[in-house]
Protein backbone atom coordinates (compact mmCIF):
# COMPACT_ATOMS: atom_id res chain seq x y z
CA UNK A 1 0.00 0.00 0.00
CA UNK A 2 0.93 3.44 -0.68
CA UNK A 3 2.10 5.78 2.14
CA UNK A 4 -0.90 8.57 2.26
CA UNK A 5 0.12 12.23 2.97
CA UNK A 6 -1.09 13.64 6.11
CA UNK A 7 -2.35 17.42 6.66
CA UNK A 8 1.72 18.34 6.98
CA UNK A 9 2.70 17.14 3.73
CA UNK A 10 2.39 17.84 -0.35
CA UNK A 11 1.06 15.33 -2.18
CA UNK A 12 4.29 13.17 -3.44
CA UNK A 13 3.00 11.80 -6.60
CA UNK A 14 5.54 14.01 -8.92
CA UNK A 15 2.60 13.87 -12.21
CA UNK A 16 -0.34 16.16 -9.91
CA UNK A 17 2.92 18.34 -8.36
CA UNK A 18 2.43 21.71 -9.21
CA UNK A 19 4.63 24.90 -9.48
CA UNK A 20 4.75 26.99 -6.35
CA UNK A 21 5.03 30.83 -6.82
CA UNK A 22 5.84 32.73 -3.94
CA UNK A 23 2.46 33.80 -1.85
CA UNK A 24 1.76 37.42 -2.13
CA UNK A 25 -0.72 39.20 0.30
CA UNK A 26 -3.77 39.12 0.71
CA UNK A 27 -6.01 41.53 0.86
CA UNK A 28 -9.29 41.22 3.18
CA UNK A 29 -12.12 41.07 1.61
CA UNK A 30 -15.02 43.54 1.96
CA UNK A 31 -18.89 43.19 0.80
CA UNK A 32 -19.98 45.97 0.93
CA UNK A 33 -23.77 47.02 0.98
CA UNK A 34 -25.10 46.86 -2.22
CA UNK A 35 -26.61 50.08 -4.51
CA UNK A 36 -30.15 48.41 -5.84
CA UNK A 37 -30.00 49.46 -9.66
CA UNK A 38 -32.47 47.49 -12.12
CA UNK A 39 -30.76 44.70 -13.94
CA UNK A 40 -33.71 43.72 -15.40
CA UNK A 41 -36.95 45.43 -16.76
CA UNK A 42 -39.10 42.09 -17.67
CA UNK A 43 -42.16 43.92 -15.60
CA UNK A 44 -41.53 41.79 -12.41
CA UNK A 45 -41.97 43.93 -8.88
CA UNK A 46 -39.30 42.36 -6.82
CA UNK A 47 -39.11 44.19 -3.47
CA UNK A 48 -36.11 45.72 -2.77
CA UNK A 49 -35.13 44.05 -0.38
CA UNK A 50 -34.60 41.13 -1.99
CA UNK A 51 -34.42 42.19 -5.91
CA UNK A 52 -30.70 40.71 -6.75
CA UNK A 53 -31.48 37.55 -5.69
CA UNK A 54 -34.92 37.87 -7.55
CA UNK A 55 -32.98 38.57 -10.67
CA UNK A 56 -30.14 36.29 -10.22
CA UNK A 57 -33.54 33.51 -10.02
CA UNK A 58 -34.71 34.99 -13.44
CA UNK A 59 -31.14 34.58 -14.76
CA UNK A 60 -30.61 30.55 -14.28
CA UNK A 61 -34.72 29.71 -14.32
CA UNK A 62 -34.35 27.48 -17.12
CA UNK A 63 -31.73 26.01 -15.53
CA UNK A 64 -33.13 24.79 -12.12
CA UNK A 65 -35.15 21.65 -13.44
CA UNK A 66 -36.88 19.53 -11.06
CA UNK A 67 -35.39 15.33 -11.83
CA UNK A 68 -37.53 13.15 -9.92
CA UNK A 69 -34.74 9.99 -10.01
CA UNK A 70 -32.60 12.49 -7.82
CA UNK A 71 -33.87 11.05 -4.45
CA UNK A 72 -32.49 11.89 -1.00
CA UNK A 73 -31.27 8.11 -0.95
CA UNK A 74 -29.30 8.95 -3.90
CA UNK A 75 -27.57 12.57 -2.57
CA UNK A 76 -27.10 11.01 1.22
CA UNK A 77 -25.12 8.49 2.64
CA UNK A 78 -28.67 6.25 2.93
CA UNK A 79 -27.55 5.09 -0.82
CA UNK A 80 -24.52 3.08 0.68
CA UNK A 81 -25.76 1.34 3.79
CA UNK A 82 -25.68 -2.05 1.69
CA UNK A 83 -22.37 -0.77 -0.18
CA UNK A 84 -19.55 -3.61 0.69
CA UNK A 85 -16.96 -0.76 2.62
CA UNK A 86 -18.57 2.16 2.95
CA UNK A 87 -21.61 0.53 5.03
CA UNK A 88 -19.08 0.21 7.70
CA UNK A 89 -19.18 3.62 8.92
CA UNK A 90 -22.45 5.70 9.54
CA UNK A 91 -20.55 8.57 8.00
CA UNK A 92 -23.85 11.06 7.10
CA UNK A 93 -22.42 13.63 5.24
CA UNK A 94 -21.79 11.42 2.18
CA UNK A 95 -23.58 10.36 -0.94
CA UNK A 96 -24.48 7.31 -2.80
CA UNK A 97 -22.06 5.21 -5.49
CA UNK A 98 -25.05 5.59 -7.39
CA UNK A 99 -24.17 9.44 -7.34
CA UNK A 100 -21.05 8.70 -8.44
CA UNK A 101 -21.66 6.20 -11.23
CA UNK A 102 -24.00 8.72 -12.99
CA UNK A 103 -21.70 11.64 -12.59
CA UNK A 104 -18.81 9.34 -14.20
CA UNK A 105 -20.73 8.82 -17.59
CA UNK A 106 -20.48 13.15 -17.85
CA UNK A 107 -16.49 13.11 -18.35
CA UNK A 108 -13.43 11.04 -19.08
CA UNK A 109 -10.00 11.13 -17.05
CA UNK A 110 -8.61 11.30 -13.71
CA UNK A 111 -11.64 12.19 -10.88
CA UNK A 112 -11.46 14.33 -7.68
CA UNK A 113 -12.92 15.16 -4.69
CA UNK A 114 -12.44 17.86 -2.52
CA UNK A 115 -14.41 16.79 0.22
CA UNK A 116 -13.86 13.49 -0.23
CA UNK A 117 -15.58 11.88 3.68
CA UNK A 118 -14.89 8.02 3.36
CA UNK A 119 -13.82 8.19 -0.09
CA UNK A 120 -17.15 7.19 -1.99
CA UNK A 121 -16.47 8.71 -4.65
CA UNK A 122 -12.73 7.79 -5.67
CA UNK A 123 -13.50 4.60 -4.36
CA UNK A 124 -16.10 4.30 -6.80
CA UNK A 125 -14.05 5.72 -9.88
CA UNK A 126 -11.15 3.42 -9.31
CA UNK A 127 -13.97 0.44 -9.21
CA UNK A 128 -14.48 1.52 -12.69
CA UNK A 129 -10.76 2.05 -13.67
CA UNK A 130 -10.43 5.83 -13.40
CA UNK A 131 -7.31 7.65 -11.79
CA UNK A 132 -9.20 9.14 -8.89
CA UNK A 133 -7.56 11.69 -5.74
CA UNK A 134 -9.75 12.26 -2.68
CA UNK A 135 -9.14 15.44 -0.06
CA UNK A 136 -10.23 15.12 3.07
CA UNK A 137 -9.46 17.13 6.28
CA UNK A 138 -11.23 15.24 8.85
CA UNK A 139 -9.24 12.47 10.00
CA UNK A 140 -11.99 9.85 10.66
CA UNK A 141 -13.08 9.62 6.49
CA UNK A 142 -9.43 9.37 5.75
CA UNK A 143 -8.96 6.46 8.17
CA UNK A 144 -12.26 4.75 7.11
CA UNK A 145 -10.92 5.17 3.17
CA UNK A 146 -7.65 3.85 4.18
CA UNK A 147 -9.36 0.67 5.80
CA UNK A 148 -11.28 -0.09 2.85
CA UNK A 149 -8.55 -0.10 0.39
CA UNK A 150 -6.39 -2.00 2.89
CA UNK A 151 -9.12 -4.86 2.74
CA UNK A 152 -9.27 -4.85 -0.71
CA UNK A 153 -5.43 -5.16 -1.47
CA UNK A 154 -3.84 -6.78 1.86
CA UNK A 155 -5.81 -9.02 3.40
CA UNK A 156 -8.35 -12.17 3.31
CA UNK A 157 -11.13 -13.44 4.66
CA UNK A 158 -9.34 -15.59 6.92
CA UNK A 159 -7.09 -13.02 7.99
CA UNK A 160 -9.74 -10.79 9.47
CA UNK A 161 -11.40 -13.18 10.92
CA UNK A 162 -8.42 -14.68 12.75
CA UNK A 163 -7.48 -11.32 13.87
CA UNK A 164 -10.83 -9.92 14.48
CA UNK A 165 -11.55 -12.96 16.69
CA UNK A 166 -8.06 -12.59 18.50
CA UNK A 167 -9.34 -9.28 19.21
CA UNK A 168 -12.38 -10.12 20.85
CA UNK A 169 -10.98 -12.67 23.10
CA UNK A 170 -8.90 -9.58 24.51
CA UNK A 171 -12.18 -8.11 24.67
CA UNK A 172 -14.02 -10.19 26.37
CA UNK A 173 -11.46 -11.84 29.28
CA UNK A 174 -12.68 -8.87 31.27
CA UNK A 175 -8.57 -7.89 32.89
CA UNK A 176 -7.83 -5.08 33.99
CA UNK A 177 -5.43 -2.98 32.13
CA UNK A 178 -3.43 0.51 32.83
CA UNK A 179 -5.59 3.35 32.86
CA UNK A 180 -3.68 5.06 30.21
CA UNK A 181 -5.79 2.77 27.61
CA UNK A 182 -9.10 4.42 28.88
CA UNK A 183 -11.15 5.83 26.56
CA UNK A 184 -9.58 10.00 25.88
CA UNK A 185 -12.34 11.83 26.90
CA UNK A 186 -12.76 15.95 26.35
CA UNK A 187 -15.87 17.84 27.81
CA UNK A 188 -17.97 17.18 25.45
CA UNK A 189 -17.73 13.20 25.32
CA UNK A 190 -17.82 12.90 29.26
CA UNK A 191 -20.10 10.23 30.32
CA UNK A 192 -20.57 8.69 26.92
CA UNK A 193 -20.42 5.10 28.05
CA UNK A 194 -21.62 2.92 30.79
CA UNK A 195 -18.87 1.92 33.06
CA UNK A 196 -18.54 -1.97 31.42
CA UNK A 197 -18.21 -0.40 28.03
CA UNK A 198 -15.74 2.20 29.32
CA UNK A 199 -13.74 -1.08 31.10
CA UNK A 200 -14.44 -2.75 27.23
CA UNK A 201 -12.65 0.31 25.31
CA UNK A 202 -9.85 0.14 27.22
CA UNK A 203 -9.25 -3.76 26.72
CA UNK A 204 -9.68 -3.05 23.47
CA UNK A 205 -7.30 0.22 23.17
CA UNK A 206 -4.63 -2.02 25.16
CA UNK A 207 -5.29 -5.34 23.07
CA UNK A 208 -5.00 -3.04 19.15
CA UNK A 209 -1.68 -1.56 20.73
CA UNK A 210 0.10 -4.74 20.48
CA UNK A 211 -0.84 -5.53 17.07
CA UNK A 212 2.52 -5.98 15.30
CA UNK A 213 0.87 -5.36 11.80
CA UNK A 214 0.23 -1.48 11.25
CA UNK A 215 -2.15 -2.05 8.42
CA UNK A 216 -4.21 -4.55 10.04
CA UNK A 217 -4.34 -2.35 13.33
CA UNK A 218 -5.34 0.18 11.17
CA UNK A 219 -8.22 -1.78 9.79
CA UNK A 220 -9.60 -3.14 13.22
CA UNK A 221 -8.78 0.57 14.66
CA UNK A 222 -11.41 1.29 12.32
CA UNK A 223 -13.63 -1.54 13.17
CA UNK A 224 -13.91 0.03 16.93
CA UNK A 225 -14.39 3.43 15.63
CA UNK A 226 -17.66 2.64 14.05
CA UNK A 227 -19.10 1.32 16.55
CA UNK A 228 -18.81 3.91 19.07
CA UNK A 229 -22.30 5.90 18.29
CA UNK A 230 -23.87 2.69 18.94
CA UNK A 231 -22.21 1.49 22.17
CA UNK A 232 -23.01 5.48 23.61
CA UNK A 233 -25.46 7.29 25.25
CA UNK A 234 -25.24 10.00 21.97
CA UNK A 235 -26.90 10.24 18.83
CA UNK A 236 -25.67 11.90 15.60
CA UNK A 237 -28.17 14.42 15.21
CA UNK A 238 -27.30 17.40 12.48
CA UNK A 239 -25.01 19.71 14.02
CA UNK A 240 -24.56 18.53 17.73
CA UNK A 241 -24.69 14.87 19.48
CA UNK A 242 -28.29 14.39 21.20
CA UNK A 243 -27.61 12.78 24.51
CA UNK A 244 -29.78 10.21 26.51
CA UNK A 245 -30.76 11.41 29.74
CA UNK A 246 -29.48 7.98 31.44
CA UNK A 247 -25.60 9.24 30.74
CA UNK A 248 -26.16 11.31 33.86
CA UNK A 249 -25.15 14.87 31.98
CA UNK A 250 -27.16 17.67 32.85
CA UNK A 251 -29.77 18.40 29.90
CA UNK A 252 -33.13 20.02 29.18
CA UNK A 253 -34.39 16.82 26.97
CA UNK A 254 -35.54 14.10 28.67
CA UNK A 255 -34.54 12.19 25.25
CA UNK A 256 -34.29 8.18 25.52
CA UNK A 257 -32.43 6.28 23.05
CA UNK A 258 -33.56 2.56 23.55
CA UNK A 259 -31.27 0.24 24.26
CA UNK A 260 -27.58 1.06 24.09
CA UNK A 261 -25.50 -2.17 22.66
CA UNK A 262 -22.57 -4.17 23.99
CA UNK A 263 -19.26 -2.71 23.19
CA UNK A 264 -18.20 -6.47 22.57
CA UNK A 265 -21.66 -7.44 20.83
CA UNK A 266 -21.18 -4.36 18.42
CA UNK A 267 -17.79 -4.98 17.75
CA UNK A 268 -18.43 -8.79 16.90
CA UNK A 269 -20.94 -7.52 14.19
CA UNK A 270 -18.90 -5.07 12.60
CA UNK A 271 -15.61 -7.51 12.24
CA UNK A 272 -18.41 -10.40 11.14
CA UNK A 273 -19.50 -7.40 8.20
CA UNK A 274 -15.93 -6.42 7.34
CA UNK A 275 -15.17 -10.56 6.92
CA UNK A 276 -18.33 -10.76 4.94
CA UNK A 277 -16.89 -7.73 2.33
CA UNK A 278 -13.52 -8.78 2.02
CA UNK A 279 -14.57 -10.93 -1.50
CA UNK A 280 -16.86 -8.31 -2.97
CA UNK A 281 -14.21 -5.59 -2.57
CA UNK A 282 -11.35 -7.87 -4.33
CA UNK A 283 -13.73 -8.42 -6.69
CA UNK A 284 -14.09 -4.51 -7.30
CA UNK A 285 -11.03 -3.19 -6.95
CA UNK A 286 -8.37 -6.31 -8.29
CA UNK A 287 -6.09 -4.61 -11.21
CA UNK A 288 -7.51 -1.44 -10.84
CA UNK A 289 -5.96 1.87 -10.35
CA UNK A 290 -5.37 2.66 -6.30
CA UNK A 291 -7.19 5.42 -5.34
CA UNK A 292 -5.11 8.12 -3.77
CA UNK A 293 -6.14 9.73 -0.01
CA UNK A 294 -4.67 12.86 0.70
CA UNK A 295 -5.39 14.42 4.54
CA UNK A 296 -5.69 18.35 4.55
CA UNK A 297 -7.81 20.91 3.54
CA UNK A 298 -9.09 21.19 0.46
CA UNK A 299 -8.34 25.41 1.02
CA UNK A 300 -4.45 24.49 0.25
CA UNK A 301 -4.04 21.30 -0.81
CA UNK A 302 -5.75 21.48 -3.81
CA UNK A 303 -2.70 24.26 -4.69
CA UNK A 304 -0.69 21.22 -4.84
CA UNK A 305 -2.17 19.41 -7.80
CA UNK A 306 -1.00 20.17 -11.21
CA UNK A 307 -3.26 22.33 -13.60
CA UNK A 308 -5.38 20.76 -16.30
CA UNK A 309 -5.00 17.23 -14.75
CA UNK A 310 -8.64 16.41 -13.54
CA UNK A 311 -11.46 15.76 -16.11
CA UNK A 312 -14.16 15.25 -13.20
CA UNK A 313 -15.05 16.56 -10.05
CA UNK A 314 -17.45 14.69 -7.79
CA UNK A 315 -17.96 16.25 -4.80
CA UNK A 316 -20.29 17.63 -1.46
CA UNK A 317 -18.48 20.05 0.45
CA UNK A 318 -20.51 21.29 4.03
CA UNK A 319 -23.26 23.16 3.55
CA UNK A 320 -23.45 27.14 5.00
CA UNK A 321 -25.90 25.33 8.01
CA UNK A 322 -23.78 26.27 11.06
CA UNK A 323 -22.95 21.93 11.39
CA UNK A 324 -19.68 21.85 13.28
CA UNK A 325 -17.97 18.09 12.44
CA UNK A 326 -15.84 18.17 15.21
CA UNK A 327 -18.76 17.51 17.26
CA UNK A 328 -20.55 15.54 15.52
CA UNK A 329 -17.58 13.37 15.39
CA UNK A 330 -16.73 14.10 18.60
CA UNK A 331 -16.18 10.80 19.69
CA UNK A 332 -14.63 9.45 16.74
CA UNK A 333 -11.88 12.17 17.04
CA UNK A 334 -11.23 11.90 21.13
CA UNK A 335 -10.78 7.94 20.03
CA UNK A 336 -7.96 9.38 17.59
CA UNK A 337 -6.10 11.01 20.57
CA UNK A 338 -7.62 14.92 19.71
CA UNK A 339 -7.48 16.76 22.74
CA UNK A 340 -9.82 20.20 23.74
CA UNK A 341 -6.65 21.91 22.03
CA UNK A 342 -6.40 19.60 19.08
CA UNK A 343 -10.57 19.79 18.26
CA UNK A 344 -10.59 23.58 18.21
CA UNK A 345 -7.46 23.89 15.78
CA UNK A 346 -8.94 21.13 13.30
CA UNK A 347 -12.71 23.28 13.25
CA UNK A 348 -10.67 26.51 12.95
CA UNK A 349 -8.99 24.53 9.82
CA UNK A 350 -12.34 23.33 8.09
CA UNK A 351 -14.33 25.40 5.67
CA UNK A 352 -16.38 27.87 7.25
CA UNK A 353 -19.57 26.65 8.18
CA UNK A 354 -20.18 27.71 11.85
CA UNK A 355 -20.33 30.46 13.96
CA UNK A 356 -16.94 29.72 15.87
CA UNK A 357 -15.22 30.06 12.23
CA UNK A 358 -12.48 32.73 12.47
CA UNK A 359 -11.19 34.16 8.77
CA UNK A 360 -8.50 32.13 7.59
CA UNK A 361 -7.45 35.42 5.37
CA UNK A 362 -3.74 35.02 6.78
CA UNK A 363 -3.49 32.01 6.74
CA UNK A 364 -4.67 31.65 2.95
CA UNK A 365 -2.22 34.14 2.11
CA UNK A 366 0.29 32.34 3.81
CA UNK A 367 0.00 29.28 2.58
CA UNK A 368 -1.85 29.27 -1.04
CA UNK A 369 1.21 29.08 -3.43
CA UNK A 370 -0.99 30.66 -6.16
CA UNK A 371 -1.85 33.96 -5.47
CA UNK A 372 -3.00 34.67 -8.85
CA UNK A 373 -5.53 32.03 -8.24
CA UNK A 374 -6.53 33.16 -5.35
CA UNK A 375 -6.90 36.69 -6.50
CA UNK A 376 -9.32 35.30 -8.89
CA UNK A 377 -11.82 34.16 -6.32
CA UNK A 378 -11.85 37.28 -4.15
CA UNK A 379 -12.92 39.12 -7.65
CA UNK A 380 -15.49 36.57 -8.39
CA UNK A 381 -16.79 36.64 -5.08
CA UNK A 382 -16.80 40.23 -4.73
CA UNK A 383 -18.40 41.09 -7.83
CA UNK A 384 -21.63 38.92 -6.32
CA UNK A 385 -24.22 41.14 -5.80
CA UNK A 386 -26.88 38.77 -4.85
CA UNK A 387 -24.42 37.94 -1.93
CA UNK A 388 -24.13 41.51 -1.24
CA UNK A 389 -27.26 41.89 -0.83
CA UNK A 390 -27.90 38.82 1.09
CA UNK A 391 -24.82 40.13 4.34
CA UNK A 392 -26.85 43.81 4.29
CA UNK A 393 -29.98 41.81 4.58
CA UNK A 394 -28.31 40.24 7.69
CA UNK A 395 -26.36 43.07 9.10
CA UNK A 396 -29.91 45.33 8.98
CA UNK A 397 -31.28 42.60 11.12
CA UNK A 398 -28.05 41.90 13.41
CA UNK A 399 -29.01 42.59 16.34
CA UNK A 400 -32.16 40.06 16.16
CA UNK A 401 -29.90 37.12 14.86
CA UNK A 402 -29.51 34.44 17.77
CA UNK A 403 -25.94 34.96 16.67
CA UNK A 404 -24.70 37.66 15.27
CA UNK A 405 -21.48 35.65 13.91
CA UNK A 406 -23.95 34.33 10.76
CA UNK A 407 -22.86 37.14 9.30
CA UNK A 408 -19.47 35.81 9.48
CA UNK A 409 -20.13 32.54 8.84
CA UNK A 410 -21.77 33.44 5.37
CA UNK A 411 -19.29 35.75 4.29
CA UNK A 412 -16.60 33.41 4.90
CA UNK A 413 -18.20 30.66 3.45
CA UNK A 414 -18.50 32.55 -0.04
CA UNK A 415 -14.91 33.70 -0.03
CA UNK A 416 -13.73 30.14 0.78
CA UNK A 417 -15.90 28.49 -1.38
CA UNK A 418 -15.01 30.72 -4.23
CA UNK A 419 -11.37 29.96 -3.72
CA UNK A 420 -12.51 25.94 -4.19
CA UNK A 421 -14.27 27.11 -7.25
CA UNK A 422 -11.47 28.96 -8.86
CA UNK A 423 -8.86 26.17 -8.05
CA UNK A 424 -11.46 23.62 -9.67
CA UNK A 425 -11.12 26.22 -12.85
CA UNK A 426 -7.47 25.86 -13.06
CA UNK A 427 -7.35 21.81 -12.71
CA UNK A 428 -10.45 20.89 -15.03
CA UNK A 429 -9.78 20.31 -18.34
CA UNK A 430 -11.09 21.86 -21.12
CA UNK A 431 -14.40 20.20 -21.40
CA UNK A 432 -14.41 18.62 -17.96
CA UNK A 433 -17.20 18.76 -15.53
CA UNK A 434 -17.93 19.24 -11.89
CA UNK A 435 -20.65 17.37 -9.95
CA UNK A 436 -21.78 19.35 -6.68
CA UNK A 437 -24.28 18.39 -4.17
CA UNK A 438 -25.06 21.01 -1.74
CA UNK A 439 -28.34 23.07 -0.25
CA UNK A 440 -29.58 26.20 0.16
CA UNK A 441 -29.80 27.51 3.80
CA UNK A 442 -31.93 30.38 5.52
CA UNK A 443 -30.94 32.87 8.48
CA UNK A 444 -33.48 35.01 10.41
CA UNK A 445 -36.27 34.89 7.47
CA UNK A 446 -33.48 35.08 4.61
CA UNK A 447 -33.02 32.38 1.88
CA UNK A 448 -29.60 32.37 0.80
CA UNK A 449 -29.98 30.51 -3.01
CA UNK A 450 -26.33 29.12 -2.04
CA UNK A 451 -26.94 27.09 -5.63
CA UNK A 452 -27.47 30.66 -7.95
CA UNK A 453 -24.68 32.16 -6.36
CA UNK A 454 -21.78 29.39 -6.73
CA UNK A 455 -23.22 28.80 -9.61
CA UNK A 456 -22.53 32.46 -10.92
CA UNK A 457 -19.07 32.15 -9.63
CA UNK A 458 -18.25 29.22 -11.21
CA UNK A 459 -19.07 31.36 -14.52
CA UNK A 460 -17.00 33.88 -13.69
CA UNK A 461 -14.11 31.71 -13.14
CA UNK A 462 -14.66 29.88 -16.17
CA UNK A 463 -17.49 27.56 -16.16
CA UNK A 464 -20.81 27.17 -17.83
CA UNK A 465 -23.86 26.16 -15.64
CA UNK A 466 -25.23 23.20 -17.50
CA UNK A 467 -28.11 22.59 -14.88
CA UNK A 468 -28.84 22.75 -11.24
CA UNK A 469 -30.78 19.44 -10.89
CA UNK A 470 -33.35 20.28 -8.24
CA UNK A 471 -34.94 17.54 -5.63
CA UNK A 472 -38.46 17.23 -5.84
CA UNK A 473 -38.77 17.33 -2.18
CA UNK A 474 -36.98 20.40 -0.37
CA UNK A 475 -35.64 20.28 2.79
CA UNK A 476 -37.78 22.60 5.23
CA UNK A 477 -37.01 25.46 7.52
CA UNK A 478 -36.03 24.90 10.97
CA UNK A 479 -38.99 24.95 13.07
CA UNK A 480 -37.89 28.04 14.92
CA UNK A 481 -37.85 29.61 11.55
CA UNK A 482 -41.14 28.65 10.76
CA UNK A 483 -42.85 29.54 13.77
CA UNK A 484 -42.00 33.26 12.96
CA UNK A 485 -41.10 33.56 9.26
CA UNK A 486 -43.70 30.64 8.34
CA UNK A 487 -42.90 27.22 6.30
CA UNK A 488 -40.58 27.58 3.42
CA UNK A 489 -38.68 24.95 1.39
CA UNK A 490 -35.87 25.29 0.59
CA UNK A 491 -33.32 23.84 -2.89
CA UNK A 492 -31.70 20.64 -2.23
CA UNK A 493 -29.67 20.48 -5.54
CA UNK A 494 -26.77 18.81 -7.81
CA UNK A 495 -24.70 21.94 -9.44
CA UNK A 496 -23.50 20.36 -12.85
CA UNK A 497 -20.65 22.59 -14.54
CA UNK A 498 -18.54 22.10 -17.42
CA UNK A 499 -15.04 24.00 -18.30
CA UNK A 500 -14.51 25.96 -21.07
CA UNK A 501 -11.87 26.89 -23.40
CA UNK A 502 -10.33 24.79 -26.00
Amino acid sequence: MKDYPTDNQLLSESELMGQATTAMPLQTVTLHVPSVSPRHTNGAALEASNFERGALLEDYRELLVIRPELTRKIVSYQGNKAQPGLRWMRYKEGFSTALVKSALRKADGPVLDPFGGIGTTSLTAAASGRPSYSLELLPVGIRCAKAITLVASSFSRSDIEACGEALLKAVRKGRKVDSKFCFPHVPITQLAFPEETEEAIARTRYALDGIANPDMQLVLDVACMSVLEDVSYTRKDGQYLRWDYRSGRSLKAHWHKGEVAKFDDALQNRLEEIATDTDALKALYDGKPEPVFIQGSALNKLATLKGRSIGLTITSPPYANRYDYTRTYALELAWLGYDKTAFSRLRQKMLTATVENRSKETWLAQTHPNSGTLRKARIAVEKQAALREVIASLDAVRTSLNNPQIIRLVTNYFCEMGLVIAELARLTIPGGRVVMVNDNVQYHGEEIPVDLILSEIAETLGFECEEISVLRCGKGNASQQMGRFGRRELRKCVYRWKMLGA
